[in-house]
């Protein structure tokens, strides 16, 4: 089983609201791809609480959802530009306020930075390592002004053991932490051995353990938007693991689904046809 951890959101586009989330976006490509998936998240007692919940029945992910009485649903105001997206991120809404239950542990644990930036879902996730000692953890970075700082950031990669991080948050290690090779610090600093870097249009590369795999992204005419593309990566990604399939070929799908992805619009299709080559 994978759990991931962290926000369920409402996307506000100009003239529609899409439910979105990189966790989300995580548990309902691997539950889409055949996988036992789940998402830990909260939501408020509002309409857009309601919408999301009607998704989630219908998703079938909706085993670990907590209800908040006092918070609402969490909701980002999203502007694209040249098909580039930009988030306003509303504060003080459920999905801040995590809290803590008796779970199965799932054999991958999946989280990012933007829910670690709260003080309560720090809490969470600490008492959720503890209560998942045999699970494997899986970081997305995924930074989002102004959602990060060096605490945050080192919490989720002391706590990884697979890291996936893009290009520019590569970059930003870099620069904040003043160090040139970023792939050996992780591995010296914080013993972090699997790493998959994700670079738009110039491909993406692991680095697993003693292996180095590269693969290209192939080119895509039609771009509607990037909008959830470094999640659909992940949910292939993982999903070619559990199924032991060779790493190339495991990052060759993966890329291949996140440019499927940046062909519809936002993070999570509408055409359920998109999954069926990548299942098994």
């Amino acid at each position: 089983m994978i759990l991931s951890f962290g926000e369920v959101l409402m996307d506000c586009f100009p003239g529609k609201n899409v439910i979105g989330g990189a966790p989300f976006n995580v548990a309902v490509h691997l539950k889409r791809l055949g996988q036992e998936a789940g998402i830990i998240t909260k939501v408020g007692e509002d309409d857009l609480g309601s919408q999301i919940h009607q998704i989630l029945v219908r998703e079938g992910l909706t085993a670990q959802l907590q209800i908040d009485e006092k918070y609402p649903t969490g909701r980002v105001d999203v502007t694209l530009k040249n098909g580039q997206p930009s988030y306003h991120i509303h504060q003080g809404c459920g999905w801040e306020f995590i809290g803590v239950k008796e779970i199965e542990t799932p054999n991958y644990f999946v989280f990012g930075s933007l829910a670690l930036f709260f003080e309560e879902n720090k809490k969470s996730f600490n008492e959720y390592r503890n209560q998942f000692e045999k699970a494997a953890f899986v970081c997305d970075l995924n930074l989002r002004k102004p959602y990060y700082d060096k605490g945050t950031i080192e919490l989720c990669l002391n706590a990884a053991e697979i890291l996936k991080i893009n290009d520019e948050e590569l970059d930003y290690l870099s620069k904040s932490y003043k160090v040139v090779d970023v792939i050996d610090w992780l591995k010296s600093e914080f013993g972090i051995h699997k790493i998959i870097l994700t670079e738009g249009a110039k491909g993406a590369t692991l680095f697993w353990d003693d292996k180095i795999i590269s693969c290209e992204v192939k080119m895509i005419e039609n771009i509607k938007d990037t909008v959830g593309a470094g999640d659909s990566f992940t949910s292939l990604f993982l999903h070619g693991v559990i199924n032991n399939l060779p790493l190339d070929l495991t990052m060759q799908r993966a890329a291949d689904f996140a440019g499927d992805i940046c062909q519809t619009s936002g993070a999570v299709p509408d055409d359920l046809t998109v999954y069926e080559k990548y299942k098994f």
